[in-house]
This record gives C-alpha cells, sequence and structure tokens, in this order.
C-alpha cells in the first residue's frame, strides 16, 4: 500500500468518525453540561428547601445522572467502586422518584 492510498483511507475514515481532538471536545462538553446541570437543581433545591418544599425530583435527577456515570464506568473498567456507588446513587434516584410521586 502506498502513501496516496493510506492518505485515501484516512480521510474516508475522517469523514465518519470524530478524531481525538474533537472526541475530547465532545466529552469535556458533556461533562460541562452535566456540571451545569449539577449546578441549577442545587440552586433550585436550595430554593425549595428554604421555602420548606419538597425537592425529590432534582435530588432524582442528579442521582439518576451520577447512577449512569457510575455504571457506565464499572461496565467499562470493571472497578468494584464504580459499581457500588452505581448501586448507592441508583437507589437515592430511585428512592426520590418515589417520594416525588408520593408527596
Amino acid at each position: 500500500m502506498d502513501k496516496k492510498e493510506i492518505l485515501e483511507q484516512n480521510k474516508k475514515k475522517r469523514r465518519s468518525e470524530l478524531d481525538e481532538r474533537e472526541q475530547k471536545i465532545y466529552n469535556v462538553s458533556f461533562g460541562l453540561g452535566a456540571v451545569v446541570v449539577g449546578v441549577l437543581c442545587l440552586v433550585f433545591s436550595i430554593y425549595r428547601a428554604i421555602n420548606y418544599q419538597a425537592f425529590y425530583e432534582f435530588v432524582s435527577i442528579i442521582t439518576g445522572y451520577l447512577c449512569t456515570t457510575f455504571m457506565y464506568q464499572f461496565k467499562n473498567l470493571k472497578s468494584i467502586p464504580y459499581l457500588i456507588a452505581g448501586i448507592v446513587t441508583g437507589t437515592a434516584a430511585f428512592g426520590c422518584l418515589i417520594l416525588f410521586f408520593m408527596v
């Protein structure tokens, strides 16, 4: 295989896939988005707590996000602490979801 064929294959591949830089930007953008969602949920939770209102829906959103993150990390890294964290946050998310509908 000569140089031109390799470059042509690389161009075809790059059109359909993200390169390393694009993947990093994509991943960081989701991380930043998660931080913003977390901060907003915290602000809304504090506001509702100050006004003596239930805020289970916000806790459920955050713990559901964390559960998904931990379980994905466990699936790919096979590390038991991620599994434990995923189970704990998943249980909290489910509990808050039930409380949201009951209260």
